[in-house]
């Protein structure tokens, strides 16, 4: 996924141990397309049935608070495919839809083992940053871009 979304933590317990994971979620329920003469997004009728929701646990995950005080915490690998058939663990998103990504902290117990599967069992705090928003895309929008690369 580029740009990459890369987090740092402030406020959190050294002694504690986290998790970090990320999902992809949807932000309405329409679908759009890419008007060239305008140079925007417009809706273009009603969204299709999202893919059920994945979360991607950082692969560095569980850290201690001390660990997060003094890093950034990079999903640089977080992979998005639009196969809803999908057995690799990437996150599925529609095309030609709008999503927001959502980071969420979790405390892990002492002694918890495994991954973090429902985050209504679990202690967390999700963060959203509503300059991330982006409308998925499985090809160019840029005439330009499409046409040219085929000169």
């Amino acid at each position: 996924m580029f740009p990459t979304v890369r987090v740092s933590f402030t406020g959190i317990r050294s002694d504690q141990r986290y998790a970090v994971l990320l999902d992809i979620v949807p932000v309405d329920n329409k679908r759009y397309r890419y008007a060239y003469h305008r140079s925007s997004w417009l809706v273009a009728g009603k969204a299709d049935p999202p893919a059920p929701c994945r979360k991607c646990a950082h692969p560095d995950s569980p850290y201690t608070g001390e660990q997060l005080r003094k890093q950034v915490v990079s999903f640089e690998k977080v992979k998005l495919t639009n196969n809803e058939m999908d057995k690799h663990g990437h996150l599925v998103l529609n095309s030609m839809h709008k999503y927001q990504p959502r980071v969420h902290l979790v405390i892990r117990p002492e002694g918890s083992s495994g991954n973090v599967i429902d985050l209504e069992n679990e202690s967390y705090k999700t963060f959203i940053f509503p300059e991330t928003v982006f409308t998925a895309v499985t090809a160019y929008q840029n005439q330009l871009v499409s046409t040219s690369l085929f000169l």
